[in-house]
């Protein structure tokens, strides 16, 4: 069966053999000190063997002190490099293209009782986080551009900055969050200078030819949508003056969206790729079946990334390609949950999978 994300993507410095993405999705495989399991690269390899394009990773740490996760992939010290090599062969074995998410958790961090965000304010848990200073701005956007450094020297494909979902670069270009005064705050263009000026030390640092994307999201929580909007446009112009390779499109409340709901963002991804038809796009949230897919590249988006759908099932392609329509994966978003309680196991069908092997073990043992 012939469908439109077999099309092969050819973007500025990058051909993708397919329309297809693994979204970044924090993985929760990694050992405490910052390396890739077994269990990550098999999951790599599951996916590139299953008709996924490209692989995006899940986030990895550039700065010792932005870390989100305890099982979190860290790229902020030269011993973290070689552990991509390898990656990057599994997934080029199969001809999908492999590239790692780069990201600061900002006051989201683990580990750090100096706390710190765009601006002053209270967070949970009766903590309160202090402003970034310049200084400090500074220092984080050369630990993003020392990790794309070092990514490159493993051989991958590219980065895509981490811009969405509340992590640090988001938090500057939203202003439900950036309240600055000085030349970070205020202006979309000023909101959007931190990640600018990563793009911009990234291509000075690795060539313009290494591929730089970014995950983004398309709304906000802030009153003035309309105003969001627009800054919307005016990012996605500017990225493709930048030379961003690929935006990948998200939003602030994927998490709270109803089971049944698919194609969450479709609408304003539509409306914004229609803008801005030069830079390339993908959408990511609430795509569910093979249907899904072809609605996001029939409306004229470059490529469809797929979350949720790829942990429930990493065969999710090959089964819509035999003619499954329809993923399992049921937008319970227990899979932000359960690792923390099973380790290893990321999805609820494998969790009840695995109980049931547990179940039949011990009742053959009592025979």
């Amino acid at each position: 069966m012939s469908t439109r994300f077999e099309v092969p993507l050819e973007l500025a410095h990058i051909q993708l053999k397919n329309r297809v993405i693994r979204s970044a999705v924090h993985s929760f495989l990694a050992s405490p000190e910052g390396y890739m399991t077994e269990a990550e690269y098999t999951m790599y390899e599951t996916l590139a063997q299953n008709h996924v394009g490209t692989i995006i990773t899940g986030h990895c740490c550039v700065d010792e002190l932005g870390r989100a996760n305890p099982e979190q992939v860290n790229i902020y010290a030269d011993c973290y490099i070689d552990q991509f090599r390898r990656a990057v062969e599994i997934a080029h074995r199969e001809g999908a293209k492999f590239i790692p998410q780069i990201s600061h958790a900002g006051p989201r961090a683990i580990d750090n009782e100096d706390l710190a965000d765009v601006v002053a304010r209270p967070l949970k848990k009766e903590r309160e986080a202090r402003a970034l200073s310049l200084e400090e701005i500074h220092h984080i956007e050369q630990c993003f551009v020392d990790a794309a450094k070092r990514l490159q020297v493993a051989g991958v494909d590219g980065v895509q900055l981490h811009a969405a979902h509340s992590y640090l670069l988001s938090r500057f270009i939203d202003p439900t969050f950036n309240q600055r005064t000085d030349e970070y705050g205020g202006s979309v263009e000023n909101r959007f200078r931190m990640t600018e000026n990563i793009i911009c030390g990234i291509k000075e640092a690795c060539g313009e030819a290494f591929p730089v994307l970014i995950k983004i999201n398309l709304d906000t929580k802030h009153e003035d949508t309309a105003g969001y909007h627009e800054d919307m446009v005016w990012i996605l112009k500017r990225c493709h003056e930048l030379g961003v390779e690929l935006v990948e499109l998200s939003g602030v409340d994927f998490i709270n969206q109803p089971k049944t709901a698919t194609l969450y963002y479709l609408e304003e991804a539509a409306k914004l790729k229609s803008l801005v038809p030069q830079q390339p796009m993908s959408l990511v949230g609430g795509v569910r079946s093979l249907s899904d897919m072809e609605k996001v590249l029939a409306s004229g988006l470059d490529a469809v990334s797929l979350g949720r759908a790829l942990i429930a099932e990493p065969d999710f392609l090959t089964k819509s390609l035999a003619g499954t329509e329809k993923s399992i994966c049921v937008s319970c978003s227990r899979c932000f949950v359960l690792p923390h309680m099973h380790p290893g196991i990321r999805c609820v069908w494998a969790w009840k999978a695995a109980k049931a092997r547990q179940k039949e073990q011990k009742e053959k043992s009592a025979e």
